[in-house]
């Protein structure tokens, strides 16, 4: 949204009212472009997409938006395999991601997950690469993705995985992080891919998730870490601005207007203070216990344009640019909503995002609070170029206590990533 627009609506917000995995192997025609000729079928369509997308249609965005190229197009489905009592494979016309169809996984209730792979006997170099996929999924409201790298056996692989939190019945893009390492994979060397769908938040009912355009491109050399304090809560200024001053590090805080003032709430003198210690705002709109989805389309537009106007008025306006997901259910009203105010979304996701970012829309970001787990992300940031995102609500003796979050400080800084704001996304972003 540009600056403008942003500032169109600011008159006519006063009228809104305040609301309150096994299986036999199988060669994937044409996958890659070094393999050694036992593939079965005609490498033409593929070699085509990695030469260039120009070739091909685009249903959601185009080529030339989006970072990368196309690794696999799923143009056709030759070479996928579905695993072990893992669901079902299918070809997907009705409302593609790009080209003339996309994969669709299901598996009924009672299936564990929904699962395919793919294998490369002349191995794939993914060693400096990132990558993401156009992803729709329905029946589920909460589902996790994972990609596996075998590099170039299931004891050296690499594990990439995404939590998805809405929207559903629509396609968004997901730049998978990296949530694990087994042994010494080598990316230069990758001779299978898995892909599995996993039910989150509910044990029961079917699976029904799309994929199309699974892309690669060049990661850059130093990881990215950002910390985002939710809540504008006063023990951000009173514990952790000093603390990131001391390393001359800044926050991203997320201002709920209503609460500004309030006892326990940053005052609008300390929002100043934060702002002029280096740190970025973000937009969070109030929605008490329910979450956004829980409005009517009018509401939810009401929310985000009385939170944005708030900023605007009291010359945060470039706290607008972001929006932060309230309790982190995004449906896709809301999705629609966030794309026309805003330039980037958050939400929760379960580990690190990609580099560069294919959908700014769909940034993820896990708990900072999670001791070991949260130095692991730190770490697969710094290793593979990700950006990890770091969330932190309450500071003090009965949340996240001060030494804990001086230490893990202490950390980000020995580590070989920068710490960034919103601000510098803009380099990572289409």
């Amino acid at each position: 949204m540009t600056d403008s627009n942003r500032r169109s609506f600011v008159a006519a917000t006063a009228a809104v009212g305040t609301l309150g995995v096994a299986g036999c192997l199988s060669t994937i025609d044409g996958w890659g472009d070094g393999g050694d000729g036992e593939g079965t079928g005609d490498h033409d369509d593929n070699d085509s997409e990695r030469n260039g997308d120009d070739t091909r249609e685009f249903h959601y965005h185009s080529a030339d938006e989006l970072p990368g190229e196309t690794l696999v197009s799923f143009d056709d489905l030759d070479g996928w395999v579905t695993m072990l009592d893992a669901g079902d494979l299918d070809a997907d016309e009705d409302d593609p991601y790009s080209g003339p169809q996309s994969a669709s996984l299901t598996a009924a209730e009672g299936t564990e997950y929904a699962g395919i792979y793919t294998t490369r006997s002349g191995g794939e170099d993914l060693s400096d690469s990132t990558l993401s996929l156009a992803v729709r999924f329905a029946e589920q409201e909460q589902l996790v993705l994972t990609l596996e790298l075998f590099a170039p056996n299931s004891s050296s692989a690499a594990t990439l995985r995404r939590t998805l939190i809405g929207p559903t019945d629509r396609w968004t893009r997901v730049d998978f992080g990296t949530a694990g390492i087994d042994g010494e994979p080598d990316l230069s060397n990758v001779r299978e891919i898995r892909l599995t769908a996993r039910r989150r938040g509910a044990t029961d009912g079917p699976i029904d998730c799309a994929i199309d355009d699974l892309r690669v491109a060049p990661r850059p050399d130093r990881g990215k870490v950002m910390l985002l304090f939710d809540g504008t809560l006063e023990s951000h200024h009173e514990i952790a601005l000093e603390a990131l001053s001391e390393y001359d590090f800044a926050g991203v805080e997320a201002v709920i207007p209503e609460t500004v003032g309030n006892d326990g709430r940053l005052s609008l003198t300390q929002l100043d203070d934060l702002v002029e210690a280096g740190w970025d705002v973000a937009a969070r709109p109030r929605t008490g216990a329910q979450n956004i989805t829980d409005y009517s389309d009018t509401e939810q537009e009401g929310l985000i344009r009385q939170t944005n106007a708030w900023l605007e008025n009291r010359g945060f306006e470039d706290g607008t640019a972001t929006f932060l997901t309230p309790r982190n259910v995004m449906g896709p009203t809301t999705r629609n909503l966030v794309e026309e105010y805003h330039d980037r979304a958050f939400r929760y996701g379960g580990g690190t995002n990609g580099l560069p970012i294919s959908d700014p829309y769909n940034l993820g970001f896990f708990s900072g609070n999670a001791g070991e787990d949260t130095r692991t992300y730190v770490d697969h940031a710094a290793a593979h170029g990700e950006l990890a995102v770091l969330h932190f609500e309450e500071m003090g003796p009965n949340s996240m206590s001060e030494l804990a979050f001086e230490n893990l400080l202490s950390y980000i800084d020995d580590a070989d990533v920068d710490v960034v704001t919103t601000a510098d996304l803009d380099e990572y972003e289409p």
